[in-house]
């Protein structure tokens, strides 16, 4: 597969995980559902405009109950962006 081949296909929503450096504590782990490509480009235009990503996620601090909210991080802080495997059922 070429490198600059989108990994899904266009429009189609996926689960993602994002990962987020914190300075004072280990990195931040958020999951969201959305179409890979435009989270992609959405990061990429707010480091360019110099603005937060803002995003609806569900996180689950330290194995507590999951939450979902929005979440605004500054895009230089990203760390990783990437699609969850499926599970076998």
């Amino acid at each position: 597969m070429p490198a600059n081949q989108l990994i899904t296909k266009p429009r189609e929503e996926t689960d993602m995980r994002i990962l987020i450096a914190d300075a004072d504590t280990m990195p931040q782990t958020y999951y969201l559902r959305d179409v890979f490509s435009e989270v992609v480009g959405r990061i990429d235009k707010c480091k360019k405009d110099g603005t937060m990503f803002r995003f609806r996620a569900v996180y689950d601090p330290i194995g507590r109950t999951p939450k979902t909210g929005m979440v605004a991080v500054d895009p230089k802080l990203i760390i990783s962006v990437r699609e969850e495997p499926k599970v076998a059922d």
